[in-house]
């Protein structure tokens, strides 16, 4: 569903008082203000710029929300609970942490669910997410039995995003068996539609429901080529073109899955997405770790996003984004906190470059490629400047949201940084960008706003001591 761009007149409509917020820096586009004023009207930003202001926030910056283009919300469940290498098995990997995964998955009923996204979205609110792209597969009762209304646990996470204060792009993810040449598991039952019709019937009357609501969208994904068969790709494919709606899908993230794309199709994973019709300018891949030349230069021949999710990539044993062939090719790559092993954008941002120096033994690897974003001939070129949009711009255009950007006619969701915590103090205009993609704690994130609403202020949300009560009890019982 195609996000509000809002024109020039319109914007001058507004009547409502604008709200004025001067700050030492604010980050606009590629450029870093100093002394600058951000105003606010309706949600909208509609100028950045010096000039008179209403409140003076003092030694902070002022910076886009960070856009979390990927989340699994109730996986937070088994953080910490993985970690251990059991004597009979002493072999660990992505498919026996997924056994663990589904015990979390099965155990949640409406309430509970809520609860534990609830808990997920707080902490990404605090370390200055704005948006949220959930990737939601648990959609039915324990033994597959659809609810009454078929769409109430995605209704329960929806909810948990907007009373938190998040916005949210509900994925709502297709699933159709276990495997090639497998049927779905018991433990999967929950996840899986009868047929394609039921799953696009079910999404469509979820979008329909939020159409009103610029805060909620709701999108097509596909879980995977091994969970989702060649008709369903197709089938999504078409659908997603006549509505406009983005495609999420994991792709390429085990070695294991090229392997039965190729005993199945013949074909790579991305080469199987391209003639089911799925790649597209509205398609992000989620976590392509194992990507080969010409998969790239399909990926980048029909505009796709890859979204990396570098700490549940290292957590799981999944691999490293191939990030220079991708920018090379002037891929645009987004982040996502996917199994919430951590919550930070900031650190997995800094990951893309730093597993760079790792493999090469070398410094700054991904400046090589200043061209991708930014036009040639610079004779300096911060790293940071290269990671920046991963943090904000590519994740709300892979979302579809208008938003990411601190400029004209863009919602107001922005996070105010205390340049006085430990992790920054002494930044200037020139070093910002980098102390903030490369230094910050998120302890120095002072306030949140979500469409120019204050929703943490003070390093406080409003909320946060019932979150963490409610999200404690569903974990005593789980445990």
């Amino acid at each position: 569903m195609a996000c509000d761009q809002l024109a020039t007149e319109e914007i001058a409509d507004y009547s409502t008082p604008m709200k004025r917020y001067k700050a030492k820096y604010i980050v606009s586009g590629h450029t870093t203000l100093t002394d600058a004023v951000l105003s606010v009207d309706a949600g909208v930003v509609m100028d950045v710029a010096p000039g008179p202001f209403d409140e003076d926030l003092g030694n902070v910056a002022i910076v886009p929300g960070i856009v979390n283009a990927h989340s699994h919300a109730f996986q937070r469940m088994i953080r910490g609970r993985t970690e251990y290498l059991a004597k009979d098995r002493p072999q660990e990997d992505f498919w026996s942490w997924r056994t663990q995964m589904y015990a979390a998955a099965a155990s949640l009923d409406p309430v509970t669910i809520r609860a534990v996204a609830r808990m997920t979205f707080l902490e990404m609110l605090m370390s200055g997410v704005t948006s949220v792209g959930e990737f939601h597969y648990i959609h039915h009762q324990p033994d597959g039995t659809p609810y009454a209304e078929p769409n109430t646990l995605a209704h329960a996470v929806i909810d948990a995003a907007r009373s938190v204060g998040l916005r949210i792009h509900l994925l709502g993810v297709a699933y159709q068996r276990g495997g090639y040449d497998r049927p779905a598991s018991l433990s999967q039952s929950r996840f899986i539609d009868r047929s394609l019709h039921t799953y696009l019937r079910r999404t469509e009357a979820l979008a329909l429901h939020y159409s009103d609501d610029t805060a909620i969208q709701v999108g097509f994904a596909p879980h995977s080529i091994r969970a989702v068969p060649r008709d369903w790709l197709e089938g999504i494919a078409a659908r997603a073109k006549d509505t406009g709606q983005v495609i999420h899908i994991h792709a390429c993230e085990q070695q294991r899955e090229l392997a039965e794309s190729r005993a199945e199709y013949g074909l790579e994973p991305i080469e199987l997405l391209e003639q089911s019709g799925i790649l597209g300018t509205k398609t992000t891949l989620v976590h392509a770790t194992h990507l080969n030349a010409i998969s790239i230069e399909l990926i980048a021949e029909y505009g796709c996003t890859v979204c990396a999710c570098p700490t549940t990539e290292r957590n799981l044993g999944d691999g490293f984004l191939p990030v220079q062939p991708l920018l090379a090719q002037r891929v645009p790559i987004s982040l996502g906190s996917d199994s919430h092993a951590q919550i930070n954008l900031w650190e997995d941002a800094r990951l893309v470059e730093y597993h760079e120096r790792l493999r090469e033994e070398r410094r700054n690897i991904i400046a090589a490629h200043h061209g991708t974003w930014f036009g040639d001939g610079r004779e300096r070129l911060e790293t940071a400047d290269l990671l920046w949009p991963l943090l904000n711009q590519h994740g709300a255009d892979c979302l579809d949201q208008n938003t990411g950007r601190l400029e004209r006619g863009t919602w107001a969701d922005f996070c105010v940084i205390d340049l006085d915590d430990l992790s920054l103090a002494g930044t200037t205009a020139e070093s910002l960008k980098s102390d903030l993609v490369f230094s910050l704690s998120p302890s120095a994130i002072h306030s949140v706003y979500v469409n120019g609403t204050p929703i943490v202020d003070e390093r406080r949300h409003p909320d946060t001591q019932q979150i963490i009560r409610d999200y404690q009890q569903v974990m005593g019982r789980f445990s």
